[in-house]
């Protein structure tokens, strides 16, 4: 099995991923990877794969070289793409804030501790009768993302040009 069957390596966002496990991989962690979950490969592959990791210049090898992605670009073919994410629309001057997650619970906080936002929904009353979202939200929702990263430090969801789900797709 070669190298290229396996792995790919993007150098538009500097990143290398794993096409059976679906994400990128933090080449500091390579090593690990291979010994985790790519058992199938013998001792000189994984030596091999992970001199080529090592030798490559177009990775990023810290967060901040990392590109993502802009909204408006079509999705990543080698990672699964979510229909279901919650993006911040904060604007402040010029710059719009980039967070992406998808649970309501990560995106308030968010938007507590990053925008100083005050949830003017109280507490109680009829419940059926209330929205899921406070009426003063600042984000939009159902937003096709993706991301590069499992690990915590690194993870991080990034929205992408909406595409009809496939029954591939994941939204869970």
């Amino acid at each position: 099995m070669d190298f290229q069957h396996l792995f790919e390596i993007n150098p538009r966002h500097k990143v290398l991923i794993c096409r059976s496990c679906q994400y990128a991989i933090v080449p500091a962690h390579f090593k690990t990877h291979l010994q985790v979950y790519h058992l199938r490969l013998s001792l000189q592959q994984r030596r091999d794969f992970t001199q080529e990791v090592e030798s490559a210049s177009n990775i990023a090898r810290v967060h901040e070289d990392v590109v993502y992605p802009s909204p408006t670009d079509p999705p990543i073919d080698s990672l699964p793409v979510y229909f279901d994410g919650l993006r911040c629309t904060w604007v402040s001057n010029t710059d719009v804030c980039p967070y992406v997650c998808r649970t309501l619970r990560l995106m308030r906080e968010h938007c507590k501790q990053k925008h100083g936002w005050v949830n003017q929904q109280k507490r109680g009353g009829d419940t059926q009768a209330k929205q899921l979202h406070s009426t003063n939200k600042i984000w939009v929702q159902d937003r096709a993302c993706q991301r590069f990263f499992k690990v915590s430090s690194w993870q991080r969801y990034f929205e992408i040009a909406s595409v009809p789900p496939k029954a591939s797709a994941e939204s869970t």
